[in-house]
């Protein structure tokens, strides 16, 4: 080997030396860059499920809580329904009363409501059918004194009465009672019925 073959075949060596060493340096960048990349993506990956996991619990405590939400609606409407039936029930066992319990209930209610001077009494059609013959006199005999009432036009009410001053009118009709009342009833019925 001349002279000038040995130093071009030194600078060859050299050469490939040199590259060699930029291949693992470069390959080692890269390894290194490649494992941060890694080490960023898990971190990104557990971030991502740990918020996919919070996510979640919360639509579950959100789905659990409006189901809550509507089961105790669905709960308060049965109890309302099944107090509304009642209340139904107990104007229609009123209403079926044999003759002088009925309008003995009734004459109870004219004494409560009358007021100072003379009422006019309407009753439904069907009561007024039905109206005992010394029924006016025995509820004005039990009236407070300036009290008292004389039997006016049928009302169109199903049972009870209207007891009229001038322009003031009175509806003791059964269902204007309970309707009045049905709030107070259904607090009452709910404690007895679910409590």
């Amino acid at each position: 080997m001349t002279g000038l073959e040995k130093i071009l075949s030194q600078i060859e060596q050299e050469s490939n030396d040199r590259c060699q060493e930029i291949i693992r340096d470069a390959q080692k960048k890269a390894e290194g860059i490649i494992a941060d990349a890694e080490m960023k993506a898990d971190a990104i990956i557990a971030e991502s499920e740990a918020q996919t996991l919070k996510k979640t619990e919360n639509l579950n405590a959100s789905a659990v809580s409006s189901a809550e939400l509507t089961e105790s609606r669905i709960l308060l409407k049965a109890k309302l329904d099944a107090i509304d039936d009642i209340l139904a029930r107990a104007l229609e066992v009123i209403k079926a009363l044999p003759k002088k319990e009925y309008f003995e209930i009734l004459k109870e209610l004219i004494i409560k409501n009358a007021d100072k001077g003379t009422g006019e009494l309407r009753l439904s059609a069907q009561d007024t059918e039905k109206l005992p013959s010394n029924f006016l006199d025995s509820v004005n005999n039990a009236l407070k004194k300036g009290c008292s009432v004389k039997l006016g036009k049928s009302a169109d009410i199903d049972s009870g009465f209207i007891l009229s001053y001038g322009d003031v009118d009175i509806n003791c009709s059964f269902d204007a009672i309970a309707a009045s009342k049905r709030d107070e009833l259904r607090d009452a019925l709910n404690s007895l019925l679910f409590n």
